[in-house]
């Protein structure tokens, strides 16, 4: 599911949400102008800071950043109908969940994209403003990955290709060797259009004998000590670095190797081998951006 945001800089939570900053303005309703949004900027990062010893200066140490704190400011403006249940619809959609929960948001061109978010609540104070139907409002929210995404999924689906053959190398006097190879179909590119490395979902389904995730750009291997039955579904989560075998069974124990991978800005060529079978490697993943 997706928003039914239309309008630009507008804002939902979850695809039923109360819809913020919305130029649909029913008559005599209660309606959200939002005038402040913080924390879809840069990511906070995680900082280390030290001092050179003998020298003068120091390094700063910042290749990872923490979750994104979102804060929205705006007021509550009421028509003629009564403020009350408007304001525990807001509570009830602010509400804190177990499971993060997409935040949309469109540009002033009208571009959507979304963050998934835990919210935090809705917080007003009654003051003065209620007496002529205006009330203060903030809302919390907090992004334990702080990507933001494109609100579509780029879908792929690749064959099984041949078999990887075992490379060879010579005792030589320079480095010199060949690594794995392969001859027939050669795979997919996967492409991420927005400007940091993103997640993937990828799905294989059976049948198909020690399947491997080859990644070309990287020369990343993900291989599977495992048999799947032409029922069987193998989902590896490169996100969360998860591998679950019909839904609910950990088969993390069948990675030969760890040798997890993203998917960068631009174009990656994924293939898909095993040493035999039919199977099918599906891919989900979406543009991500800072």
């Amino acid at each position: 599911m997706t928003s039914s945001l239309v309008n630009p800089l507008s804002f939902q939570l979850g695809d039923t949400g109360v819809i913020l900053n919305d130029d649909l303005i029913l008559p005599n309703q209660p309606f959200i102008d939002i005038s402040k949004v913080s924390g879809l900027d840069n990511a906070p990062y995680r900082e280390t800071k030290r001092d050179h010893e003998g020298t003068d200066g120091g390094f700063l140490d910042a290749e990872f950043e923490t979750g994104r704190d979102i804060t929205l400011e705006g007021t509550v403006f009421n028509g003629t109908a009564l403020l009350e249940p408007y304001l525990d619809s807001l509570k009830a959609n602010f509400a804190p969940v177990t499971t993060p929960i997409p935040f949309y948001f469109t540009t002033e061109s009208g571009l959507q994209r979304q963050v998934f978010v835990k919210p935090r609540g809705a917080k007003y104070t009654w003051d003065a403003n209620r007496r002529v139907n205006q009330i203060p409002i903030q809302f919390l929210l907090y992004a334990e990955d702080p990507r933001i995404y494109d609100t579509f999924i780029n879908d792929y689906t690749i064959p099984l290709g041949p078999a990887s053959t075992t490379g060879f190398s010579f005792n030589l006097s320079f480095s010199f060797g060949f690594g794995a190879s392969s001859t027939g179909p050669d795979g997919q590119y996967i492409f991420n259009n927005g400007n940091r490395p993103t997640p993937a979902v990828m799905t294989i389904t059976g049948p198909v004998v020690n399947p491997e995730i080859i990644n070309d750009n990287t020369g990343d291997i993900l291989q599977f000590n495992l048999t799947l039955g032409s029922t069987d579904i193998l989902v590896v989560d490169l996100q969360y670095h998860t591998v679950r075998l019909n839904g609910t069974t950990n088969r993390r124990n069948t990675l030969l190797a760890p040798n997890w991978f993203l998917f960068p800005p631009g174009a990656t060529f994924i293939r898909f081998r095993g040493d035999s079978g039919t199977g099918t490697l599906n891919i989900q993943c979406r543009n991500a951006w800072r």
